[in-house]
């Protein structure tokens, strides 16, 4: 896939904060343009509590998607048993290989949570370290029937298929993991990158 120029190389430059933060905005700006006559809550790092009885059934996303949540409410912490809704997806930022019965995935299938994108912004050390088993992106899904979650295969290791929500999240090299608006399986082109509001403003004075 073609991109530009301007865009940093892998391994040029890693910041999760940043990703996240951009991420976040994307995620905020495409549900408030693309469902304007529905609440979508796009945040970062509140506390889930999905047990009134369990006390470690807690667990903090680094970045949530829930609809019919109002965007403007101060959320210090989520209990999903008063409110009656969960996330419907969930990504999160890791440090090394984790599968569907680590602690964390579990967490995040308590919570309800439909789809999970696990984000390694280091997995290229592996190699350098003789590590095994990282990836740069991985997919997890609530199973439609029984209990737990599957890893979805990924036919490409930076790009992640989010159909139910009409989009892809694809690495595009270094902390830049960027939305692309797709319901199709075939993969996006560029001109389907969803831009902040300051790249659509500066696209617009420079047509």
């Amino acid at each position: 896939m073609a991109a530009p120029e301007s865009r940093p190389e892998f391994g040029e430059f890693i910041s999760p904060q940043w990703t996240k933060t951009q991420l976040c905005r994307l995620l905020r700006d495409y549900f408030r343009r693309t469902r304007p006559d529905t609440p979508v809550r796009v945040g970062t790092d509140p506390p889930f509590y999905s047990s009134p009885t369990d006390r470690l059934a807690r667990v903090v996303p680094d970045l949530y998607v829930m609809e019919g949540l109002d965007s403007e409410e101060q959320l210090r912490w989520f209990r999903v048993w008063e409110r009656g809704r969960s996330p419907q997806l969930v990504v999160h930022f890791i440090d090394g290989p984790v599968s569907a019965e680590d602690g964390l995935m579990m967490h995040f299938l308590r919570l309800g949570v439909q789809d999970v994108v696990l984000y390694d912004p280091l997995w290229f050390l592996q190699s350098e370290r003789g590590l095994k088993g990282r990836r740069l992106l991985w997919h997890y899904q609530k199973r439609r029937e029984g209990d737990g979650m599957r890893l979805v295969p990924l036919k490409h290791p930076g790009r992640v298929p989010l159909l139910s929500h009409g989009i892809w999240l694809i690495h595009r090299g270094g902390s830049d993991l960027r939305i692309y608006v797709s319901g199709q399986e075939d993969v996006p082109p560029e001109s389907a990158l969803w831009q902040l509001p300051e790249e659509r403003a500066l696209a617009t004075r420079t047509a």
